[in-house]
């Protein structure tokens, strides 16, 4: 079973109809029997699940499963990866399954530029054939939403151009393999919204879904960890402490100019920057990664926040994924995390039934 990409639309490989994807980001070490179906007793719209378990050239630890042999894969990966979508499957939840590469995207591109896929052409082809094997050894499971080439490029001196080559010929890698399953590709930058236009697109191969983070504003979404200005919503910022880096691109009036930070705010920047994709190239666009941290409080806004985000995706018809799932491994929510479902030390889970509430309707 594979979705169809049909212009900006995902359809239902058995009714035909159109599918938003919405759910949750799924991480390995926090992943349990029965998630899949779990996720959907706690909101039963929940249909999908962004896999981020392709771990490769990611970290000098164990779990990486880069090898330096054809087809660069360690094979003892497939078993923490089958184990993931098989708790969707089950469910019918729909799998993305993402690679995460945080050398090879680009992490030392000011100190080592050659250690990272825009640069170094024996890494990028090891990337691909290694693509190309995990494509193959699922490209007969049901459930595959899309393939996601690299999460999150982190060379910031890199092209649009060179980004989207980069994206082009992975998408032609694994499609070689497995012709039916989407690839999803985003922009360059930590795949910002503010660098999210028409250069991503894929000129020739409509069966690829575009995306973008949403952890935004920086300062609110990480509560705090950026200049600690954006602590309540909503509320009034200067332009610049509500696009801290990108005032140049968005922040037309001025960097210094007073904007109210709220629902009207999401809506203009999705309308600006994400919309026009998908209407002027007919594609189907993507929310990966959104979220906010629990260290933001109920009385902050963090709860309205949710539920006016949940609300404007469904009324603009853009799915998503919230960053994440599953945590835990303490006694209680820690300031940077996200998660819906806390598992304490001693094995029981808590839920944040606020959150459940702030965006299961729209689902």
């Amino acid at each position: 079973l594979r979705l169809t990409v049909s212009g900006s639309q995902l359809l239902d490989p058995i009714t035909g109809e159109d599918v938003r994807l919405t759910g949750f980001n799924w991480v390995l070490n926090h992943l349990h029997e029965g998630d899949g179906t779990y996720m959907q007793s706690l909101m039963p719209g929940a249909n999908a699940a962004r896999i981020v378990a392709v771990l490769w050239d990611d970290s000098t630890s164990s779990s990486d499963c880069m090898t330096n042999v054809a087809p660069y894969f360690k094979e003892s990966c497939f078993d923490e990866l089958d184990f993931a979508i098989q708790q969707a499957q089950e469910a019918g939840v729909w799998s993305i399954l993402t690679a995460k590469s945080t050398y090879g995207a680009g992490q030392n591109y000011k100190t080592d530029p050659d250690s990272d896929m825009f640069h170094n052409a024996t890494l990028k082809s090891m990337f691909f054939t290694m693509w190309q094997h995990v494509a193959e050894h699922y490209s007969t499971w049901d459930y595959i939403a899309a393939y996601e080439i690299m999460s999150e490029p982190r060379d910031k001196d890199v092209s649009s151009l060179e980004v989207h080559d980069f994206y082009m010929q992975g998408c032609e890698a694994v499609q070689a393999i497995d012709a039916i399953t989407p690839c999803m590709v985003g922009s360059g930058s930590y795949y910002k919204l503010w660098d999210f236009n028409d250069d991503v697109i894929i000129a020739n191969n409509s069966n690829v879904i575009y995306t973008f983070d949403y952890f935004v504003p920086d300062d609110w979404a990480f509560g705090g960890t950026t200049n600690g200005m954006i602590d309540q919503y909503p509320g009034t910022y200067l332009c610049k402490d509500l696009y801290p880096g990108w005032s140049g691109t968005c922040c037309p009036k001025g960097a210094n100019k007073n904007m109210t930070f709220d629902a009207d705010w999401d809506r203009a920047n999705l309308e600006t920057w994400a919309v026009p994709v998908r209407e002027n190239n007919n594609v189907p666009i993507f929310i990966n990664q959104w979220g906010v941290v629990h260290g933001v409080t109920e009385e902050q806004g963090r709860y309205d926040y949710m539920s006016d985000m949940a609300a404007l995706m469904e009324e603009l018809n853009i799915g998503w994924t919230w960053w994440v799932f599953r945590g835990g491994g303490g006694d209680t929510w820690a300031h940077g995390s996200f998660e819906f479902v806390y598992q304490h030390t001693d094995g029981s889970l808590e839920v944040d039934e606020m959150a459940v509430a702030a965006v299961s309707p729209y689902m």
